[in-house]
């Protein structure tokens, strides 16, 4: 059996006031809790090794002052927050948590869904004290502090031991538990399958020991089926960036023709059809009919059907559900019912892996709707963004999630009108899309709180590359390698959190100066490709 699947060390931050500290140092003292040696460390850090905790290395951090923990969570890991409410000084537990949950909910705005941080990841230590001062039973507080979601609450603890039992079963619950890692990819168009090849090879050159493409359950919904199904097919992402500037000695060429094929026969007939229908000269008569003559879709997508059939077969996978050694769903929309529905559960798990990525990415006016046993679908991310609800459900506990859909936000009033109603139609879709993952992320992180979630969205300078038009071909250089920097820079900002995480399920993440390394040779690689000597 591997060390971490019987020895774990779990990250406590222990929140109390000045008058209480003094005591909890003394505990952790008595317990021989080892000092950790940190630099720029926002409070006191220990090592704890215990019988009472069979094997669970616990690393606390101890804060006296409710303004600490967002700075704390910036630069820490933290699977458990316990507030104390002992000590005369003390803030009242129900007081704390409604500034607690302020403070949170403001940094994860401003430093992104990575920093949610659910109360159901906080505990309370109560005192007896302050129950006869409210003229309350310690169940009727306990009660109380239900509504706000917590973990556990423990009734004035008068021992150590107790603490220690305590915080034992709430760190482990989920021990012996198979540990499963998802994928979970939306959409954005070509300009979105650009951004994830280039997140996708940031984090194949940053992680050893398992990789992305070890996970367990994958999921793309859009130009993320793309993605998804190419990673779950064992695809070499590096093979498809070098087939993206015809470099790849394995891989056909990605062209514009790729996905850009005229349905003229389609379009043809669809204006023949309703044009002989035209009767009289009634205005109102001839605009239906010339709003009916507008296609569903310009594009057939036969050609990049062919193509993802091509990078699967060429990589020794076969084009169906069923030879898959991994989960792979994929999110299309039922055209007529807008149902959404998913490629890979039964009784959509038959059809081929190619004919699943065409209906999830037939966006309408842009795509020919793809027929399949009789229905008709389209883009999968009019009706969810990544499928991230059905990737939790598949018990996977570490999620890496890529989304490209992030709206250009600006402080000039008028900026987006200046630009024309097609940019702010982008826009808009955009802003629905974003605002719909971020309300169900945020769900998602309060009921399941023992989940990782690492989240890659582009940040201000790519958004402002990808803020025109999704389908653009020309800027597959700039997209690609601004998406692979950008992660490269968010894995070093936060790379004391991400080792954390990833070490728990067996991925371990470089070193600060190895991925500054690995980021110098790539940027030569990048700059040769763009040059076209790759």
């Amino acid at each position: 059996m591997k060390e971490s699947q019987h020895h774990q060390i779990k990250h406590l931050t222990y929140v109390a006031s000045i008058s209480q500290s003094d005591a909890v140092r003394r505990a952790i003292s008595r317990i021989k809790g080892q000092p950790l040696d940190e630099k720029n460390a926002i409070g006191q850090g220990w090592e704890i090794t215990h019988p009472l905790l069979q094997g669970t290395t616990l690393k606390i951090h101890l804060l006296t002052t409710l303004q600490a923990i967002t700075p704390h969570l910036r630069q820490n890991p933290v699977d458990l927050l316990i507030y104390d409410e002992r000590g005369d000084d003390a803030i009242e537990a129900n007081a704390a948590l409604t500034q607690i949950r302020k403070d949170v909910k403001s940094f994860a705005e401003l430093w992104g869904p990575d920093f949610l941080f659910p109360l159901s990841r906080v505990a309370i230590i109560l005192d007896a004290k302050k129950a006869r001062e409210n003229h309350q039973t310690q169940a009727a507080r306990a009660f109380e502090l239900g509504r706000f979601n917590v973990r556990d609450v423990c009734i004035a603890p008068d021992r150590t031991v107790i603490v220690l039992k305590w915080l034992h079963q709430l760190l482990t619950a989920d021990t012996g538990k198979q540990k499963r890692i998802g994928v979970a990819m939306s959409g954005g168009g070509l300009e979105g399958f650009l951004y994830q090849l280039g997140v996708t090879y940031a984090l194949e050159r940053s992680l050893s020991g398992k990789s992305l493409r070890d996970a367990d359950v994958f999921s793309g919904v859009s130009s993320g089926s793309i993605a998804s199904t190419l990673l779950a097919t064992n695809v070499p992402i590096i093979e498809l960036i070098k087939a993206m500037h015809g470099r790849s000695e394995m891989i056909q060429p990605f062209t514009s023709s790729t996905i850009f094929d005229i349905a003229s026969s389609n379009i043809f007939s669809r204006v023949i059809r309703e044009s002989i229908t035209w009767k009289g000269l009634d205005p109102i008569k001839w605009i239906k009919q010339i709003l009916k003559a507008i296609p569903t879709g310009f594009f057939k997508g036969e050609n990049l059907r062919a193509y993802a059939r091509h990078c699967i077969e060429v990589s020794g996978g076969q084009d169906s559900f069923e030879s898959l050694k991994k989960e792979l769903y994929i999110g299309g929309t039922d055209m007529d019912s807008f149902e959404h529905v998913v490629f890979g559960q039964a009784p959509w798990d038959k059809i081929p892996l190619s004919e699943a990525i065409y209906a999830s990415c037939a966006l309408p006016l842009v795509f020919v709707p793809n027929e399949l046993n009789g229905r008709w679908f389209i883009d999968g991310q009019i009706t969810k963004t990544c499928n991230l609800e059905l990737v939790v459900e598949r018990g996977c506990d570490l999620i890496f999630i890529i989304d490209p859909v992030k709206p250009l936000g600006s402080l000039i009033p008028g900026s987006v009108d200046k630009k024309g109603g097609y940019y702010a139609l982008i826009q808009t879709i955009k802003a629905l899309v974003y605002t719909r993952f971020h309300s169900v992320l945020s769900h998602l992180t309060e009921r399941y709180p023992t989940t990782d979630f690492m989240v890659f969205q582009p940040d201000e300078d790519v958004a402002q590359m990808m803020a025109g038009s999704p389908m653009r071909y020309r800027i597959r250089t700039q997209v690609i390698a601004m998406a692979y920097q950008q992660t490269m820079r968010q894995l070093r900002e936060r790379h004391k959190v991400y080792r954390a995480k990833l070490k728990n399920y067996d991925m371990n993440l470089l070193s600060i100066e190895d991925l500054k390394e690995v980021e110098s040779k790539d940027a030569t690689f990048f700059a040769e490709l763009a040059q076209g000597s790759v």
